[in-house]
């Protein structure tokens, strides 16, 4: 029935409870732009028969029950700027030639049973923006080729099975917003390169195998405002200059020595610090004082000594953890604090 609506431009069914499989004939709509069935209770295959929507801007097929593939035939769309098919059941490889998609700008494919590699292709999306494929189970590297694409500014690829590491050319990445690779098996150390993504907010690289220091120029991330580098195997100290934008940082559970430097106290915007379980000494500075907005402060199962810092208890927002257990100092009381 739907397929006799040949002059049909816009189908918007999102957030209802509709069942039942996607209508064959929906490829016969070929003055289709825009196809949102997101949010249903939608089973089966996303119809081959997609490949006549020549038209198609945006496809939209988020939170349903579809299973099956990619069909290679989607990529006959090619005016498709939006691919939203996350929150599905869907398996098998990315289709090898997504990069004929030219126009796209948004991928979302997260949260499937995708299997094989990350296709080198998607760095001919010249246009592409965001690209998220976390929660699925893909390997092998990312792309080298990934980061050629000027324009993105969301790489999300949190919890799938990626070995390698992340290459220098991301630092050609001048609009990365958000950098996201934690839950994976990624090794190798953080390149210096980071430090040119001036634009970076979030950098979430935690759960995975990186070695090496901090590199120094990550104070070049002038704007990022989240660092999650925990449960890797990093060494070497603290850098001495951070981004003064930070309000999250979390390095646990890593191999991190040194005692910590002064200048911490001049991320006065920082919420969370969260530094536990690493080889860090030496007396913590008195400048935290200046950190007057943290709320969480984790610095336990480490070698710090002398005694607690008074001046920790003038930070009021301190109030929803305070964390410095196995530290020698550990042993002094706690009044000077209280």
């Amino acid at each position: 029935m739907v397929g006799e609506l040949r002059k049909l431009q816009s189908l918007l069914l999102w957030q209802n409870n509709i069942v039942g499989t996607i209508p064959f004939g929906l490829g016969s709509c070929t003055q289709l732009t825009v196809i949102d069935i997101s949010e249903n209770l939608l089973t089966g295959s996303i119809p081959t028969r997609f490949r006549a929507l020549s038209g198609l801007q945006e496809l939209q097929l988020s939170v349903n029950q579809l299973s099956g593939i990619i069909p290679t035939e989607i990529i006959n769309c090619t005016a498709l700027t939006h691919v939203e098919i996350d929150n599905n059941n869907i398996s098998g490889e990315i289709p090898s030639l997504i990069g004929k998609l030219k126009s796209m700008t948004l991928f979302f494919a997260w949260q499937n049973k995708l299997t094989g590699n990350i296709p080198e292709s998607l760095s001919e999306c010249e246009n592409l923006e965001a690209l998220d494929l976390s929660y699925n189970h893909l390997f092998g590297p990312i792309p080298r080729q990934i980061f050629d694409l000027k324009n993105i500014s969301k790489l999300l690829l949190i919890s799938n099975d990626l070995l390698g590491f992340v290459p220098p050319e991301i630092g050609n990445c001048s609009n990365l917003y958000r950098f996201r690779v934690s839950d994976n098996r990624l090794a190798g150390t953080i390149p210096p390169e980071i430090g040119n993504l001036k634009s970076l907010n979030f950098l979430d690289m935690c759960n995975n195998r990186i070695v090496g220091g901090i590199p120094a120029s990550i104070s070049g991330c002038k704007n990022v405002e989240f660092l999650d580098l925990h449960s890797n195997a990093l060494t070497g100290s603290l850098p001495d200059r951070l981004p003064k934008s930070l309000q999250l940082l979390d390095i646990s559970d890593n191999m991190l020595t040194g005692p910590l430097a002064p200048s911490l106290g001049s991320l006065t915007e920082l919420t969370k610090l969260n530094l536990r379980k690493n080889q860090l000494s030496g007396r913590i500075p008195a400048q935290i004082l200046y950190c007057s907005k943290l709320q969480l402060l984790d610095l336990g199962s480490n070698g710090f000594s002398g005694e607690i810092p008074k001046e920790l208890g003038q930070i009021q927002s301190l109030e929803i953890s305070l964390n410095l257990k196995s530290c020698e100092m550990f042993k002094k009381s706690l009044r000077t604090y209280t």
